[in-house]
């Protein structure tokens, strides 16, 4: 083998790693495998189903505290919301999930209501869920109510819902 040919295939061999580590580098800088790529803060707004007087789950709905929507990497969203109690003459409970369609989402509640800090967090949301503040472009959902008392179970109330970027 002559020296030439042994400093091609050096070069060669030096070229194909160095690509090797760009490429790496480059899908790093996009975040780890299943990790979050972006954070937005929002406000989450629900509205009766056919006028535009706002829905009782609005009252389930900590506006005192800050809502978030996340990116994840494979394009769905996860909405951290601050809730509370909701209290009507029917019933006292709480948002725990949300049907879009015929798809139902479930929600993980951590914090506590009696101390004002639960977060409802419901994975998996589409990209539809930014509809912004235009009523006319809200999404139908319903949501679903755990209610106080366990021996009642849970109730549903059909709502539109809006998710603005702040």
């Amino acid at each position: 083998m002559t020296c030439t040919l042994c400093y091609k295939r050096l070069w060669a061999a030096l070229l194909a790693l160095a690509m090797i580590l760009a490429g790496g580098l480059a899908a790093g800088a996009t975040g780890p495998t299943g990790g979050v790529t972006a954070t937005l803060p929002v406000a989450v707004s629900f509205w009766e189903q056919d006028t535009e007087n706002p829905s009782v789950v609005n009252d389930g709905v900590d506006a005192n505290r800050e809502a978030t929507l996340v990116r994840q990497s494979n394009g769905t969203y996860t909405l951290q919301l601050p809730i509370q109690t909701v209290s009507t003459v029917v019933f006292n409970g709480h948002l725990s999930g949300l049907t879009i369609g015929d798809i139902s989402y479930d929600g993980e509640m951590s914090g506590s209501l009696d101390d004002g800090t639960a977060v409802l967090t419901i994975k998996n949301l589409p990209s539809s869920v930014l509809t912004g503040s235009n009523i006319s472009r809200s999404l139908l959902v319903t949501c679903v109510i755990e209610l106080d008392m366990d021996l009642l179970g849970e109730t549903t109330k059909t709502a539109r819902m809006c998710v603005t970027v702040l």
